[in-house]
């Protein structure tokens, strides 16, 4: 198991379903890289952009920093992971609106992985997903995640480690 090395929690507007990390020497170039069909995950250079589910306006963004890749993903409504050539730098959440320090600093450039999961209120719902042609509400998995769900629609774990550390 990795050991954690940071941890930065960050309220954020979610503004047309966009949320993500970037580097914050990339903030003011933040880009929407093409996605895989289905992907909740787009990387690019410096950052990861994350759709987010329909009728999400407040989210509650925790940033871990480890050294290794963490065990298990626990019970998330979804869970992916990608990876991201980072430089090194302090890590900012961003929505369309602004960009949020997260607190986490990367000592070293190099190629990280990136696990987001997140969780929805079952009291601020429905949600539903951004993707066309998929219909129904999104499951929720709130339990066990009632604290990061307060006052929020949506609690996002992303969790980052050096995939060579």
């Amino acid at each position: 198991m990795g050991r954690l090395l940071a941890v930065g929690t960050v309220e954020v507007l979610v503004e047309n379903g966009t949320l993500g990390l970037v580097e914050r020497s990339r903030e003011g170039d933040v880009q929407y890289p093409d996605a895989t069909a289905g992907s909740w995950l787009r990387p690019a250079e410096g950052m990861v952009h994350a759709h987010c589910p329909s009728n999400v306006i407040d989210a509650r963004v925790r940033v871990e920093l480890w050294e290794r890749e963490p065990d298990g993903k626990g019970v998330w409504s979804h869970s992916e992971e990608t990876e991201v050539l980072f430089p090194a730098g302090e890590l900012c959440v961003y929505t369309l609106g602004e960009s949020l320090p997260a607190g986490i600093g990367l000592a070293a450039p190099g190629w990280y992985r990136v696990r987001m999961s997140w969780a929805l209120n079952p009291e601020t719902g429905p949600f539903y997903s951004p993707f066309k042609g998929q219909r129904g509400a999104l499951e929720y998995a709130a339990a066990g995640h009632e604290v990061g769900l307060e006052g929020v629609d949506q609690y996002c774990l992303a969790q980052v480690w050096n995939l060579f550390g």
